[in-house]
């Protein structure tokens, strides 16, 4: 591969990761900005198929917009081929994990991602995204003794409450 072609990489690379911090966060613009207009995905190994950017963008925010809705998305282990100068694709292993703390509950698991990417004008963008689950798994909460959510974004600002009170 030559010098374009890790400079692309690395750009689709931070690109995937851009796209998982601003769900956690639930940064709708940030994430909006990293789906090519006609955006496709494929949730739940094809439970949710979705054929634009604003239906996908109206999925996630119905899905997980509520801010006791917590996630964690991580990926690694990324594969990206270049499709020529303007094209790739990317499989991503997943792991993640669900809070659902107004319901008790908690589901993580693993993935593995399925992407294409398109560049537009000087970006890279995400023109689909899907995934297929190697396992999934949810329990309720309070099944663990003394289990306690100790900090979250938008309740405590990130601050753990076992920190030293904050002045």
């Amino acid at each position: 591969m030559d010098v374009d072609g890790l400079v692309a990489v690395h750009e689709i690379s931070t690109l995937k990761y851009r796209y998982l911090r601003a769900l956690d966060q639930k940064d709708w613009p940030a994430l909006e900005r990293c789906l090519t207009e006609d955006a496709t995905a494929t949730y739940g190994g094809g439970a949710y198929e979705l054929g634009s950017r604003a239906a996908i963008m109206a999925f996630l925010r119905d899905a997980l917009g509520r801010t006791s809705m917590l996630t964690s998305h991580r990926v690694t282990q990324p594969e990206i081929d270049m499709q020529g100068a303007g094209a790739a694709t990317g499989t991503w292993a997943l792991q993640d994990m669900v809070v659902d703390v107004e319901h008790g509950v908690t589901i993580w698991g693993a993935a593995f991602y399925t992407d294409h990417y398109r560049r537009v004008g000087d970006d890279w963008l995400i023109a689909h995204t899907g995934y297929k689950r190697t396992f999934e798994e949810i329990f309720p909460r309070a099944s663990i003794e003394h289990l306690q959510l100790t900090a979250h974004w938008w309740d405590t600002g990130g601050r753990s409450r076992l920190g030293p009170p904050a002045t």
